[in-house]
């Protein structure tokens, strides 16, 4: 039996050109490094805008180098690579340029790795139904990957659902797809999947289906206070896991240096102002 610490960090927004989040990395950092974790997750959004500026991508590369845990993996979030082409409402969607720039600059987007008694799985969401030959490739990984005889935990940026696997929303971007949704938990129900984890939506929730705990991480960069159907807590901080054997507990972390910027205006007009703030000269007096 082997006992280990787990750190999940989520939606940390970083850029060079645009760093309005870094203050918070630099604090999440500091604090999930003193908890000295064997592993660190990052469940996507890496970047502020990876798909349009790929040094955002190169920025946030470098920044992820420094946890100083043993095993560090990363997983593409929308603003990373862009959503999935089926995503019909999204501005930004994955194209295998995208796809390519994220795998030279930052590394694999799907992934499957051992530790202790547990196997755990890195997946790109955006890949499913975008009928690039990664998405085959992704999902034989994930077929091989769930023959584990063991405890499975999964780490991916957009949840699978909010509350039930059966809602039915055909062009939603919070979560996944009905479509991919039903391939992926089908595969699931096959192995010993104790959790997945997830970012994307900037609150923390745990939701336990058939025996596997879904788990939103908080964002580290900005939460947002509008009321959401989808539930859960806003708040900017991050996630502890600690694994015993077959056994985990989970503590949430909000370090008192961190802001809880709130960017509920954004979503006020019909334009969410992302889009023109990226596009735009960062201000600043220096």
């Amino acid at each position: 039996m082997t006992d280990f610490r787990l750190v999940i960090l989520s939606d940390t927004h970083v850029s060079a050109t645009h760093p309005l989040f870094f203050h918070n990395f630099e604090v999440a950092l500091e604090a999930a490094n003193a908890l000295a974790p064997d592993v660190v997750i990052v469940t996507g959004d890496l970047s502020l805008n990876g798909p349009d500026a790929p040094g955002d991508l190169d920025f946030a590369a470098a920044q992820m180098r420094r946890f100083s845990a043993k095993v560090t993996k990363l997983v593409p979030g929308n603003h990373d690579v862009g959503y999935s082409p089926a995503a019909l409402s999204a501005e930004q969607r994955i194209t295998p340029e995208r796809r390519q720039k994220y795998l030279e600059r930052v590394g694999p987007d799907f992934w499957k790795f051992d530790y202790g008694d547990w196997r755990f799985i890195g997946l790109n969401p955006f890949l499913f139904e975008s009928g690039f030959e990664a998405e085959s490739e992704q999902l034989a990984m994930v077929v091989e990957a769930m023959s584990y005889s063991g405890p499975i935990g999964v780490f991916t940026h957009v949840p699978f659902f909010s509350d039930h696997p059966n809602e039915d929303d055909p062009d939603t971007t919070a979560t996944v797809r009905p479509g991919p949704r039903a391939d992926y938990l089908g595969l699931f129900d096959a192995a010993d999947l104790r959790f997945v984890a997830s970012g994307h939506i900037h609150r923390n929730k745990r939701v336990i289906v058939d025996g596997i705990t879904h788990i939103w991480a908080p964002g580290t960069a900005f939460m947002q206070s509008t009321p959401s159907p989808l539930g859960g807590v806003p708040w900017v901080g991050f996630l502890e896991m600690t694994f015993s054997g077959e056994r985990f507990s989970i503590v949430t972390h909000e370090p008192e240096d961190m802001i809880n910027m709130d960017l509920r205006n954004w979503s006020r007009g019909s334009e969410h102002r992302y889009f023109r703030i990226v596009e735009h000269p960062h201000r600043s007096p220096v």
